[in-house]
């Protein structure tokens, strides 16, 4: 698949394309997004939403299983929130993956703001569904 083609995938989905997550690279099992930050994605104290933040993770996780050319599901997760994104105005995630087997495929994610402070990390595993077709 081409970027232009995980982009439209990804990018036209209702729940990203709600919260406003795009994709900036994705090939080779690697990916990197990011979501432009407004009022929707802020909770009561006036951080970033954790949902928000793992909304992202799992989006972009996904997006570079997705540059596999295969179909996955996510089977868990896990995320460490390391600082608030408090004032923050953009979040970049980048995953690349641990392993990827024939049915199981972990990838670890790094989620950085705008002043490149290290907002989160997760690592995201998914059960290999079947081959894409493309």
């Amino acid at each position: 698949m081409t970027l232009d083609e995980i982009k439209a995938r990804v990018e036209s989905a209702g729940f990203a394309r709600y919260t406003g997550i795009e994709v900036l690279e994705a090939h080779d099992g690697m990916a990197v997004g990011r979501i432009v930050l407004d009022e929707r994605h802020v909770n009561p104290i006036g951080s970033i939403h954790g949902g928000c933040i793992f909304t992202l993770v799992d989006t972009i996780a996904g997006t570079a299983f997705v540059s596999t050319e295969k179909v996955c599901t996510t089977l868990s997760s896990n995320i460490d929130f390391l600082n608030g994104a408090i004032g923050s105005k953009v979040l970049t995630a980048r995953a690349e993956p641990a392993r990827i087997g024939n049915h199981i495929a972990v990838f670890d994610v790094r989620v950085t703001d705008d002043r490149d402070k290290f907002i989160a990390r997760a690592s995201v595993t998914f059960y290999v569904l079947r081959d894409m077709e493309v």
